[in-house]
């Protein structure tokens, strides 16, 4: 697959920072946040047995080596308006030096951050939202809209317990633009072919979201290719309730895989566009 635009140096090679594509009738982008490091396989899922998990990546001891996962946001140009789904980690470093690069992006994909009409978010974690101001408290997106579901925003704005650094980036990325924040409801087609598909258990207010076309933007409902699609069931401790999380895992990845919906994975291998198809006794990601 020709993957067009520039490259950057993300990591160690060398990745490109845009990829564009269609939706349907709709144009749509890739644009790379860079990758993340995660704790290893081992540490982050808890239930399967390391060999198994060895197994799954390709060979012994692969479990215990760090997690590398993409950040691939989103934008579509339809109806008039530019909407970008997620906006990566901003400035942070809390996973690596090479995130923090949609804005280059952008840039390099000729779109002005001033030109986007919504941002759409999955849910608020910090690989998620933390793009959406700059360390001055100035908004990147300064026109933009923020859409998010009623469940996400009244859960960090509880203050729940032990989640300090992700209540922190809310009151700094979100909470200053609370009137820009549209709520939005389970099944709701909020902006022209974007539909909201409620997916609780990685958070309590997180959405997937159903796009005209036969496409679906999975968010964190699936964050590391192959595990998450192997073991369904296995908790993660990325996940604030790991038993939902891992029923609503089955139940979207179930449905994907029987309607043979296009599929937008955030962490997925770069640009993350694929199918979820059943293998063996579960699932898998093939890239297309």
């Amino acid at each position: 697959m020709d993957l067009p635009g520039h490259p950057l140096i993300l990591d160690k090679g060398l990745a490109p920072m845009f990829h564009r594509f269609r939706i349907g009738e709709i144009e749509a982008t890739i644009l790379s946040d860079g990758p993340l490091y995660l704790p290893c396989p081992a540490e982050a899922f808890s239930g399967p047995a390391r060999a198994a998990l060895d197994d799954a990546l390709g060979g012994p001891g692969r479990s215990g080596e760090a997690i590398r996962v993409e950040q691939n946001c989103l934008l579509i140009e339809n109806a008039g308006k530019r909407v970008l789904f997620d906006n990566g980690m901003g400035t942070a470093k809390l996973y690596g030096p090479a995130s923090g690069q949609l804005l280059a992006g952008l840039a390099e994909a000729g779109i002005g951050p001033a030109s986007i009409d919504a941002l759409v978010l999955t849910h608020a974690h910090s690989d998620h939202c933390w793009g959406t101001m700059r360390d001055d408290g100035v908004p990147n997106y300064p026109n933009a809209a923020i859409y998010m579901a009623e469940a996400e925003l009244a859960y960090w704005e509880s203050n729940p317990p032990g989640e300090r650094r992700d209540v922190s980036g809310v009151r700094k990325h979100l909470l200053p633009l609370r009137e820009r924040i549209v709520v939005i409801r389970d099944g709701q087609e909020f902006l022209p072919g974007v539909h909201a598909w409620a997916t609780p258990g990685h958070t309590p207010g997180h959405m997937a979201y159903l796009l005209s076309g036969g496409w679906c933007l999975i968010g964190d409902v699936a964050f590391h290719d192959p595990l998450s699609y192997a073991f369904t069931e296995a908790a993660s401790i990325f996940d604030t309730d790991p038993v939902q999380a891992a029923a609503t895992r089955h139940a979207v990845l179930t449905r994907l895989a029987e309607e043979r919906l296009s599929v937008v994975g955030y962490h997925n291998p770069w640009p993350g566009l694929g199918r979820v198809e059943r293998f063996s006794t579960a699932f898998r990601f093939r890239c297309i």
